[in-house]
């Protein structure tokens, strides 16, 4: 015979397994239903005349001597020095990049060694030119002062955070629109901004003409310096309306 003790005991577990269903159903209730969201990708670029110019210029020597080797490649890179600072160029804007010696042996038209060694110096620097118009005057007068490379020039812009700035709004522009054509395609239409994700920028290289380098009667090397570009690339996601 069950005791009222056990009775009274047993209405209450079932009673409290009750509420907590009953709770469960309301918080089921009251949690929204989540949002269908679109995802769209973005690219935009923006372009401007640069204002700086990279150029990498190297002085190789050739001697039978190690020692005259190295002099007379320190020689011509002071002189080198000089040219820079005469045309402009700070000195925090002149970095050495390279610098390289190495020895060659030499042979014989038979191949054989013939006892003789060539000792080869290579000293490289990046030079960093804020005054444009100097570009060919100075390539003119490096390789008269004695560059026997000239390895690349690079045009760019010293400070591109409002670069950057454009390619990202052309970016996001870029994407809206995908998304909206995705949305009315679905009979759909976009709510609200959910997220931005950026991707980040790149630089596409750019094609540098220049002609007859190195010095003579051809007077300044022609440099097109081109527009700088910087593109951007975004995801924007989107709640997407019914």
């Amino acid at each position: 015979m069950l005791t009222r003790s056990f009775i009274m005991k047993r209405r209450l577990f079932i009673l409290g397994i009750a509420v907590v269903i009953l709770l469960a159903s309301c918080n089921a209730a009251a949690e929204p239903e989540s949002a269908a969201t679109l995802s769209a990708s973005g690219t935009g670029s923006a372009s401007t005349n640069p204002d700086v110019v990279d150029i990498q210029l190297g002085v190789d020597t050739v001697e039978q001597d190690v020692a005259e080797a190295v002099d007379q490649n320190t020689v011509k890179m002071k002189e080198l020095m000089v040219l820079f600072g005469d045309m402009g160029v700070d000195e925090k804007d002149i970095q050495t990049t390279n610098y390289n010696l190495w020895v060659e042996e030499v042979y014989d038209p038979d191949g054989q060694p013939a006892g003789e060694k060539r000792f080869h110096v290579s000293n490289t620097v990046s030079i960093r030119l804020r005054d444009l118009s100097q570009i060919g005057k100075l390539i003119e007068e490096a390789t008269k002062a004695g560059v026997t490379n000239v390895f690349g020039i690079t045009f760019g812009v010293a400070d591109t955070t409002e670069l950057e700035q454009a390619a990202l709004e052309n970016a996001i522009d870029n994407a809206h629109g995908k998304a909206e054509g995705m949305a009315i395609k679905m009979e759909s239409s976009l709510g609200p901004v959910v997220n931005v994700i950026e991707g980040g920028y790149f630089s596409p290289p750019m094609p540098v003409a220049a002609e007859g380098i190195g010095g003579g009667d051809a007077g300044e090397v022609p440099i097109s310096q081109g527009q700088f570009s910087i593109t951007a690339q975004v995801q924007v996601i989107y709640e997407l309306l019914p």
